[in-house]
Protein backbone atom coordinates (compact mmCIF):
# COMPACT_ATOMS: atom_id res chain seq x y z
CA UNK A 1 0.00 0.00 0.00
CA UNK A 2 1.36 3.45 -0.91
CA UNK A 3 2.70 5.54 1.98
CA UNK A 4 0.25 8.15 3.44
CA UNK A 5 0.43 11.50 1.62
CA UNK A 6 -0.04 14.97 3.16
CA UNK A 7 -1.94 16.20 0.18
CA UNK A 8 -5.01 18.37 0.11
CA UNK A 9 -7.40 15.53 -0.43
CA UNK A 10 -6.04 13.64 2.60
CA UNK A 11 -7.15 16.60 4.78
CA UNK A 12 -10.56 17.08 3.19
CA UNK A 13 -12.53 16.29 6.33
CA UNK A 14 -11.14 19.47 7.89
CA UNK A 15 -12.28 21.79 5.10
CA UNK A 16 -15.60 23.54 4.43
CA UNK A 17 -17.47 23.28 1.15
CA UNK A 18 -16.14 25.76 -1.38
CA UNK A 19 -16.98 26.87 -4.97
CA UNK A 20 -16.76 24.55 -7.96
CA UNK A 21 -13.57 23.73 -9.83
CA UNK A 22 -11.63 26.21 -11.91
CA UNK A 23 -10.75 25.33 -15.50
CA UNK A 24 -8.65 22.33 -15.75
CA UNK A 25 -5.63 20.29 -16.18
CA UNK A 26 -4.57 17.99 -19.02
CA UNK A 27 -6.53 14.87 -19.75
CA UNK A 28 -6.18 12.33 -16.96
CA UNK A 29 -7.53 9.09 -18.31
CA UNK A 30 -5.32 6.23 -17.24
CA UNK A 31 -3.57 4.62 -20.23
CA UNK A 32 -4.66 1.04 -20.85
CA UNK A 33 -1.97 -1.49 -19.90
CA UNK A 34 -1.02 -3.96 -22.63
CA UNK A 35 1.12 -7.02 -21.91
CA UNK A 36 3.13 -8.86 -24.57
CA UNK A 37 3.72 -12.62 -24.66
CA UNK A 38 6.10 -14.30 -27.11
CA UNK A 39 5.53 -17.85 -28.35
CA UNK A 40 8.61 -19.71 -29.59
CA UNK A 41 9.10 -23.28 -30.80
CA UNK A 42 11.55 -24.14 -27.99
CA UNK A 43 8.99 -23.13 -25.34
CA UNK A 44 5.85 -24.49 -27.00
CA UNK A 45 4.68 -26.32 -23.85
CA UNK A 46 4.91 -23.33 -21.54
CA UNK A 47 1.69 -22.26 -19.76
CA UNK A 48 1.18 -18.47 -19.61
CA UNK A 49 -0.68 -16.91 -16.68
CA UNK A 50 -3.28 -14.18 -17.33
CA UNK A 51 -5.27 -12.32 -14.64
CA UNK A 52 -9.04 -11.94 -15.12
CA UNK A 53 -11.67 -10.27 -12.90
CA UNK A 54 -15.47 -10.57 -12.64
CA UNK A 55 -17.31 -8.01 -14.80
CA UNK A 56 -14.07 -6.77 -16.48
CA UNK A 57 -13.17 -7.74 -20.05
CA UNK A 58 -9.83 -9.28 -20.97
CA UNK A 59 -8.89 -9.38 -24.65
CA UNK A 60 -6.23 -11.72 -26.10
CA UNK A 61 -4.89 -10.53 -29.46
CA UNK A 62 -2.97 -13.03 -31.60
CA UNK A 63 -0.84 -12.23 -34.64
CA UNK A 64 -2.18 -15.29 -36.45
CA UNK A 65 -5.68 -16.46 -37.45
CA UNK A 66 -7.49 -19.14 -35.46
CA UNK A 67 -9.42 -22.10 -36.89
CA UNK A 68 -13.12 -22.57 -36.23
CA UNK A 69 -13.45 -24.38 -32.91
CA UNK A 70 -9.82 -23.67 -32.09
CA UNK A 71 -10.52 -22.13 -28.66
CA UNK A 72 -11.20 -24.37 -25.66
CA UNK A 73 -12.19 -22.69 -22.36
CA UNK A 74 -12.64 -24.53 -19.08
CA UNK A 75 -15.96 -23.81 -17.28
CA UNK A 76 -17.26 -21.61 -20.07
CA UNK A 77 -20.54 -21.27 -18.15
CA UNK A 78 -18.70 -19.06 -15.64
CA UNK A 79 -18.42 -16.28 -18.23
CA UNK A 80 -21.07 -13.75 -19.19
CA UNK A 81 -19.64 -13.59 -22.71
CA UNK A 82 -16.89 -15.28 -24.73
CA UNK A 83 -16.32 -13.74 -28.16
CA UNK A 84 -13.96 -15.31 -30.71
CA UNK A 85 -13.05 -13.67 -34.03
CA UNK A 86 -11.07 -16.40 -35.82
CA UNK A 87 -10.01 -14.30 -38.80
CA UNK A 88 -8.76 -11.40 -36.66
CA UNK A 89 -7.19 -13.65 -34.01
CA UNK A 90 -9.21 -12.18 -31.11
CA UNK A 91 -10.56 -13.81 -27.95
CA UNK A 92 -12.60 -11.56 -25.62
CA UNK A 93 -13.52 -12.84 -22.13
CA UNK A 94 -16.08 -11.33 -19.75
CA UNK A 95 -16.11 -13.34 -16.49
CA UNK A 96 -19.21 -13.42 -14.28
CA UNK A 97 -19.34 -12.87 -10.52
CA UNK A 98 -19.73 -16.64 -10.03
CA UNK A 99 -15.95 -17.04 -10.44
CA UNK A 100 -14.38 -16.77 -7.00
CA UNK A 101 -11.01 -15.02 -6.44
CA UNK A 102 -8.04 -17.36 -6.74
CA UNK A 103 -9.82 -19.77 -9.08
CA UNK A 104 -7.73 -20.99 -12.02
CA UNK A 105 -9.09 -21.99 -15.41
CA UNK A 106 -7.44 -23.32 -18.55
CA UNK A 107 -7.66 -21.63 -21.96
CA UNK A 108 -6.22 -23.44 -24.99
CA UNK A 109 -5.86 -21.78 -28.40
CA UNK A 110 -4.86 -23.43 -31.69
CA UNK A 111 -3.63 -21.56 -34.78
CA UNK A 112 -4.95 -22.07 -38.29
CA UNK A 113 -1.82 -21.67 -40.41
CA UNK A 114 0.03 -24.85 -39.35
CA UNK A 115 3.15 -22.98 -38.20
CA UNK A 116 5.11 -23.86 -35.06
CA UNK A 117 4.13 -23.56 -32.28
CA UNK A 118 0.72 -24.88 -33.29
CA UNK A 119 -1.07 -23.43 -30.25
CA UNK A 120 -0.79 -21.89 -26.79
CA UNK A 121 -2.10 -22.65 -23.31
CA UNK A 122 -3.05 -20.02 -20.73
CA UNK A 123 -3.85 -20.26 -17.03
CA UNK A 124 -6.61 -17.76 -16.24
CA UNK A 125 -6.30 -16.66 -12.59
CA UNK A 126 -9.29 -14.85 -11.07
CA UNK A 127 -8.42 -11.66 -9.15
CA UNK A 128 -11.06 -9.45 -7.48
CA UNK A 129 -10.07 -6.27 -9.34
CA UNK A 130 -6.75 -6.39 -11.21
CA UNK A 131 -7.71 -7.92 -14.56
CA UNK A 132 -5.34 -7.57 -17.49
CA UNK A 133 -7.37 -5.66 -20.10
CA UNK A 134 -5.30 -6.71 -23.12
CA UNK A 135 -2.68 -9.36 -23.81
CA UNK A 136 -0.89 -9.36 -27.18
CA UNK A 137 0.40 -12.81 -28.12
CA UNK A 138 3.15 -12.97 -30.79
CA UNK A 139 4.68 -15.96 -32.50
CA UNK A 140 8.24 -15.30 -33.70
CA UNK A 141 9.49 -13.78 -35.87
CA UNK A 142 8.07 -10.61 -34.41
CA UNK A 143 7.45 -7.58 -36.59
CA UNK A 144 9.29 -4.29 -36.26
CA UNK A 145 5.97 -2.76 -35.19
CA UNK A 146 5.72 -5.04 -32.16
CA UNK A 147 9.24 -4.07 -31.02
CA UNK A 148 8.39 -0.39 -31.44
CA UNK A 149 5.15 -0.84 -29.48
CA UNK A 150 6.96 -2.54 -26.61
CA UNK A 151 9.63 0.19 -26.61
CA UNK A 152 6.91 2.85 -26.43
CA UNK A 153 5.29 1.00 -23.53
CA UNK A 154 8.57 0.85 -21.59
CA UNK A 155 9.22 4.53 -22.28
CA UNK A 156 5.73 5.48 -21.04
CA UNK A 157 6.20 3.39 -17.89
CA UNK A 158 9.53 5.10 -17.19
CA UNK A 159 7.95 8.54 -17.67
CA UNK A 160 5.13 7.65 -15.26
CA UNK A 161 7.65 6.51 -12.62
CA UNK A 162 9.64 9.74 -13.02
CA UNK A 163 6.47 11.84 -12.69
CA UNK A 164 5.38 9.96 -9.58
CA UNK A 165 8.84 10.37 -8.00
CA UNK A 166 8.82 14.10 -8.73
CA UNK A 167 5.34 14.41 -7.19
CA UNK A 168 6.40 12.57 -4.01
CA UNK A 169 9.53 14.71 -3.69
CA UNK A 170 7.48 17.89 -4.13
CA UNK A 171 4.97 16.80 -1.50
CA UNK A 172 7.70 16.21 1.07
CA UNK A 173 8.73 19.84 0.66
CA UNK A 174 5.17 21.18 0.71
CA UNK A 175 3.67 22.63 3.92
CA UNK A 176 0.47 21.20 5.39
CA UNK A 177 -2.94 22.69 6.16
CA UNK A 178 -4.41 25.52 4.05
CA UNK A 179 -0.91 26.64 3.06
CA UNK A 180 -0.33 23.18 1.59
CA UNK A 181 -3.55 23.43 -0.42
CA UNK A 182 -2.42 26.68 -2.01
CA UNK A 183 1.15 25.48 -2.50
CA UNK A 184 -0.01 22.25 -4.20
CA UNK A 185 -2.13 24.18 -6.70
CA UNK A 186 -5.40 22.57 -5.62
CA UNK A 187 -6.76 25.92 -4.46
CA UNK A 188 -6.51 28.51 -7.24
CA UNK A 189 -7.74 32.11 -7.15
CA UNK A 190 -10.77 31.55 -4.96
CA UNK A 191 -11.72 28.12 -6.30
CA UNK A 192 -10.88 25.34 -3.90
CA UNK A 193 -12.15 22.02 -2.58
CA UNK A 194 -15.85 21.11 -2.70
CA UNK A 195 -17.49 18.08 -1.14
CA UNK A 196 -20.76 16.15 -1.00
CA UNK A 197 -22.36 13.26 0.90
CA UNK A 198 -23.19 10.34 -1.46
CA UNK A 199 -24.10 7.72 1.15
CA UNK A 200 -27.85 7.98 0.40
CA UNK A 201 -27.45 7.63 -3.38
CA UNK A 202 -24.51 5.23 -3.82
CA UNK A 203 -25.15 1.48 -3.66
CA UNK A 204 -22.87 -1.19 -2.24
CA UNK A 205 -22.78 -4.73 -3.59
CA UNK A 206 -24.67 -7.00 -1.11
CA UNK A 207 -22.91 -9.57 1.05
CA UNK A 208 -19.47 -7.95 1.27
CA UNK A 209 -17.42 -8.44 4.42
CA UNK A 210 -16.94 -4.69 4.82
CA UNK A 211 -19.96 -2.41 5.10
CA UNK A 212 -19.84 1.22 3.99
CA UNK A 213 -21.18 3.42 6.80
CA UNK A 214 -20.34 6.84 5.37
CA UNK A 215 -19.38 8.01 1.88
CA UNK A 216 -18.27 11.48 0.76
CA UNK A 217 -16.68 12.71 -2.45
CA UNK A 218 -14.53 15.77 -3.02
CA UNK A 219 -13.28 17.74 -6.01
CA UNK A 220 -10.33 20.11 -6.35
CA UNK A 221 -8.17 21.51 -9.13
CA UNK A 222 -7.55 18.54 -11.45
CA UNK A 223 -8.32 15.93 -8.79
CA UNK A 224 -11.22 14.15 -7.08
CA UNK A 225 -11.40 11.86 -4.07
CA UNK A 226 -13.70 9.32 -2.45
CA UNK A 227 -13.63 9.05 1.36
CA UNK A 228 -15.33 6.00 2.87
CA UNK A 229 -15.92 4.98 6.45
CA UNK A 230 -16.19 1.20 6.48
CA UNK A 231 -16.89 -1.40 9.16
CA UNK A 232 -15.17 -4.79 9.14
CA UNK A 233 -17.92 -7.38 9.66
CA UNK A 234 -15.53 -10.35 9.40
CA UNK A 235 -13.24 -11.98 11.97
CA UNK A 236 -10.01 -11.12 10.13
CA UNK A 237 -8.21 -7.72 9.85
CA UNK A 238 -8.52 -5.92 6.52
CA UNK A 239 -6.03 -3.70 4.69
CA UNK A 240 -6.73 -1.99 1.39
CA UNK A 241 -4.71 -3.00 -1.69
CA UNK A 242 -3.42 0.35 -2.94
CA UNK A 243 -2.57 -1.02 -6.38
CA UNK A 244 -5.97 -2.70 -6.82
CA UNK A 245 -8.20 0.37 -6.40
CA UNK A 246 -10.24 1.24 -9.49
CA UNK A 247 -12.74 3.95 -10.42
CA UNK A 248 -14.52 3.00 -13.65
CA UNK A 249 -17.20 4.95 -15.55
CA UNK A 250 -20.39 3.52 -17.06
CA UNK A 251 -18.61 3.52 -20.42
CA UNK A 252 -15.71 1.46 -19.00
CA UNK A 253 -13.12 4.26 -18.83
CA UNK A 254 -10.79 4.15 -15.81
CA UNK A 255 -9.53 7.22 -14.01
CA UNK A 256 -5.88 7.27 -12.95
CA UNK A 257 -5.58 6.56 -9.21
CA UNK A 258 -3.00 8.81 -7.54
CA UNK A 259 -3.05 7.36 -4.03
CA UNK A 260 -5.00 5.15 -1.64
CA UNK A 261 -4.79 6.03 2.05
CA UNK A 262 -5.71 3.98 5.12
CA UNK A 263 -4.47 4.89 8.59
CA UNK A 264 -4.03 1.31 9.80
CA UNK A 265 -5.39 -2.23 9.16
CA UNK A 266 -9.06 -2.49 10.07
CA UNK A 267 -9.59 -4.84 13.03
CA UNK A 268 -12.60 -7.22 13.20
CA UNK A 269 -15.76 -5.24 14.05
CA UNK A 270 -13.68 -2.06 13.72
CA UNK A 271 -14.42 1.07 11.71
CA UNK A 272 -11.96 3.15 9.75
CA UNK A 273 -11.52 5.53 6.83
CA UNK A 274 -10.19 4.83 3.35
CA UNK A 275 -9.47 7.74 0.97
CA UNK A 276 -8.92 7.22 -2.77
CA UNK A 277 -7.42 10.19 -4.65
CA UNK A 278 -7.82 10.26 -8.45
CA UNK A 279 -6.74 12.55 -11.29
CA UNK A 280 -9.74 13.97 -13.18
CA UNK A 281 -10.64 16.86 -15.47
CA UNK A 282 -13.89 18.78 -14.82
CA UNK A 283 -15.54 16.81 -17.64
CA UNK A 284 -14.54 13.49 -16.08
CA UNK A 285 -15.69 14.67 -12.63
CA UNK A 286 -19.24 15.02 -13.97
CA UNK A 287 -19.53 11.28 -14.66
CA UNK A 288 -20.91 8.41 -12.59
CA UNK A 289 -18.47 5.72 -11.48
CA UNK A 290 -18.06 2.35 -9.79
CA UNK A 291 -15.41 2.25 -7.05
CA UNK A 292 -13.74 -1.09 -6.34
CA UNK A 293 -11.30 -1.61 -3.46
CA UNK A 294 -9.45 -4.89 -3.09
CA UNK A 295 -7.82 -6.41 -0.03
CA UNK A 296 -4.04 -6.52 0.26
CA UNK A 297 -3.13 -10.19 0.17
CA UNK A 298 -6.76 -11.35 0.23
CA UNK A 299 -10.00 -11.62 -1.72
CA UNK A 300 -12.43 -9.38 0.23
CA UNK A 301 -13.57 -6.32 -1.70
CA UNK A 302 -15.60 -3.14 -1.28
CA UNK A 303 -17.70 -2.17 -4.32
CA UNK A 304 -19.65 1.09 -4.45
CA UNK A 305 -21.81 1.99 -7.45
CA UNK A 306 -23.23 5.39 -8.33
CA UNK A 307 -20.21 7.41 -7.20
CA UNK A 308 -20.51 11.07 -8.28
CA UNK A 309 -18.49 14.18 -7.50
CA UNK A 310 -19.51 17.75 -6.58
Amino acid sequence: MPMPRRTALSLLALLPTTPALAEATPDAWEPVTVRHIELTADKAGRVHEVRISPLFTTTLVFNAPLPRGGVELEEREGFLAVTVDEAAGLVVLLPSESLSPGKQLSLTVRFADGAVPAGATFRLVVHPTRAEPQVNVYRLPRSAESFQQEARQERERAEQCEAQMARVQAERKSPGGLTGLIDSGLVVEGSGVSGQDIFATARQRPGEALQVKKAHTYAAQGQVAVALEVKNMSVQPWSVDGEGAQLVSKEGARLRVLSVWQWEPLAPDGRGRVVVEVAATPEQARGTYVLTLGERGGARTVTLRGVTFP
